[in-house]
């Protein structure tokens, strides 16, 4: 049995976009930002305004009345939040 190039191609980009999306799920990103800002807990995080792009992920998060802007790439690897003023 052959299996075509496309299938295999089309199977890989499939699993990445499954994987990508789970990092960057509303569980994950409540994580990732509580990891960055230090002191609070995954349950202290509340994030609205997710925007999932090819390669980045960026969100709002509010934690103890402070607003954050936050970014990362698409694997939520690299965080970085900024609180507003």
């Amino acid at each position: 049995m052959k299996i075509s190039k496309t299938f295999i191609l089309g199977s890989m980009i499939g699993s990445s976009l499954i994987l990508a999306s789970c990092a960057s799920s509303e569980t994950g990103l409540k994580q990732a930002t509580a990891n960055n800002i230090g002191g609070v807990l995954s349950n202290d995080v509340a994030v609205s305004d997710i925007d999932r792009g090819a390669t980045t992920v960026s969100w709002k998060a509010k934690v103890n009345n402070t607003n954050y802007s936050c970014e990362s790439d698409d694997m939520v690897r690299k965080v970085n939040c900024v609180a507003k003023k």
